[in-house]
Order: structure tokens, then sequence, then C-alpha cells
């Protein structure tokens, strides 16, 4: 039986310094890998240096450099159409974690065991030092179309997803929405993902992780109380509905749901788009209901807390979710709306 062909996809930027290692467990591989694309987005340390070094010695690694920087989701969107028609399946890469040898050969195989799959996702060790023993630092991570509802909880570089999964998405370019959470959160809605219950690979905890500064810059502008959650996140979730990011991935899980698909996801959507007082009430007693499968997490809480914190689920989630703030691209936009 001939092998299915996977291509590494890797944005980088300003990565000099946890690069070689990551490249380095890519390479070492127990599976085969078809072609490795790397875009770097105008990195201004030693990046590009570091990777036209390993293409030189190695022809399957391709590195294109972009003209302007163009932000990790956005880039990481463009990287996906570089991929080789003939490659069946991509596999995500960041710049900075480690990739245990057998990761690519355990999901292909994975994936290929039952039919039906669009994407494959392994478990993670993620701390500061390295590690391959499932210690405190093992992350077991949820999957369902529900607990994804309000949070991104599959990383990008745990996933392996069919090529043509990704090319019938529905257009999603210049969307403030993490590329992860999409690609994630479409496998679930059509019950094509399937999860390795096994760590694969070890994500670095790192102060110049992306995550780590959006969520500090933003930090900087969001109030810092016990009860900014639920009220400086009800504010925010009227203001973030309005975004073309927010209803582009709320109104996706609208139409890919129905009252007997994923029917609470389809019927809190519907919610989400009523401006009528009493249904936004009614939003919060549907996700109270279910909390135990929306909230993002396994939560310790239980009772008339756990009661509380589901009935403002919607708001403390839109306070703690960096995906739809507002950022120059969302701004672009709105001004480009109106111009027309």
């Amino acid at each position: 039986m001939e092998k299915k062909t996977v291509s590494v996809v890797m944005c980088t930027y300003n990565g000099e310094k946890y690069l070689r290692e990551q490249m380095d467990s890519i390479l070492a591989q127990t599976y085969p890998i078809h072609e490795i694309i790397v875009c770097d987005d105008c990195s201004t340390d030693g990046t590009m240096n570091i990777l036209q070094e390993y293409a030189t010695k190695f022809p399957f690694i391709k590195v294109h450099r972009n003209t302007r920087n163009k932000g990790c989701n956005q880039n990481s969107h463009d990287i996906f159409y570089q991929v080789s028609k003939k490659v069946d399946y991509i596999a995500i890469s960041d710049q900075d974690d480690i990739w245990f040898p057998e990761k690519i050969g355990k999901l292909v195989q994975l994936i290929e065991k039952e039919e039906g799959y669009n994407l494959c996702f392994s478990d993670i060790i993620s701390s500061p030092t390295y590690s391959r023993q499932q210690t405190k630092d093992y992350l077991p991570l949820p999957f369902t179309a529900e607990s994804l509802f309000f949070r991104d909880n599959i990383p990008g570089h745990a996933m392996l997803i069919k090529r043509t999964f990704i090319e019938n998405l529905k257009p999603w370019s210049g969307m403030t929405f993490y590329y992860d959470w999409w690609l994630a959160m479409n496998a679930a809605l059509t019950d094509s993902i399937i999860k390795c219950k096994e760590p694969l690979s070890w994500h670095r905890i790192h102060s110049a992780s992306v995550i780590t500064t959006v969520g500090r810059k933003l930090s900087k502008h969001k109030p810092h109380s016990p009860i900014a959650p639920y009220v400086y996140g009800t504010y925010n979730f009227f203001k973030l509905r309005n975004t073309e990011s927010f209803k582009c991935f709320y109104n996706n899980i609208y139409e890919k749901t129905s009252p007997t698909h994923h029917p609470i996801l389809h019927q809190i959507t519907k919610l989400f788009n009523s401006h009528n007082p009493l249904d936004l009430l009614r939003l919060c007693f549907v996700c109270m209901k279910h909390r135990k499968q929306i909230y993002p997490h396994p939560h310790k809480g239980k009772g008339s807390i756990f009661a509380l914190r589901g009935f403002f689920s919607p708001f403390i989630c839109t306070y703690y979710n960096i995906q739809f703030y507002n950022t120059e691209t969302e701004h672009n936009s709105q001004l480009n709306k109106k111009q027309k």
C-alpha cells in the first residue's frame, strides 16, 4: 500500500532562538516528509539565515518570505495554499516546539485507521522545560464541537489535516479568529475529528510566544478584578458580535448545525444573532443548562458557583477570548465596508 504524503507547514517570525531544535525534530520523524514549507513574516533576526541553511542541505524544504508583515493568523491561512496538490495531509508546525520522532507516523496511522476523518491531533506536553513524561504538564485536550464553541482548545501544532478538507472550507481570509480554532471547529461540526490519546510533542511555554505576547498586549486594556469577566465581558460581547470575524465564525456554526445535528450549538448561535433582550436571557439559561458540554475546560466547581459561571459563560469567555478583539485587519475591514 502506497504511503500517504505529508507536507509540514511552518510560519516563522523572529524565531532564531528555538528554530533549529524544531527543524531538527521534524527532520528526525520516523515517517517520511514529502515537503516542508516555511513562510517567514519579515523576521528581523537571524531566522532567514537559519532557514536558508536548512533549505540548502535539504531540497524538499521550501522557504518563502513575505513582502510585508501579515501577522501569524493570515500568514498561516496563506501558507496552506502553497502546499503541493499531490500531498494528502498537512501537518502544522510552530517555530519553537519539539516533535517526538513518531508524531507524524502515529497521526497518519490513526487518521487512516477508519474512514471519514478529516483532522486528527494528539495531546501535548505543555511546559517551560522539555519533557516526554506524562507528568503534571500533560495536557488532555477536549475536542467536541460544544467544548470548542467558546474557546480554542486544540493548538495547530498538534494537528494533521487532509489537504482537501482545508481547501473546501468556507472562505476565512482576513478574519481575526485563529486558524487552528477554525479548523478544529469545522472538523468537529462534521464529526470528522479524532484524537491520539498520548502526547506526541512538547509545546514550549515562553514569554515571547505569540499567545503570550498578544495576551500581554490585550491585558493592558482590560480591567482586572473578580467581577471584570462578568461586567467587562458583557460589554465586549455586544461590541464583538458586530465584527466580521465574530459573525463569520458563529454564522458558520449556525449554518452547519440544525435542531437535530448539534442542536445545542444551533440554538445558541440562533440566540447570538437576536437583538431581543429576552433572547439574551434565554441564551444565558441555555448555556447554564448545558454548561458541562460547552464550558471550555473541565470545571472543578460544583453546584451554584458552576451554574452561575455557566449562566454568564458567553460573557466570561468573551472577556478571556482574544480571538475577536479588534486588530488592524478587522479595522480595515470595517473601513472598507463603510467606503462601499
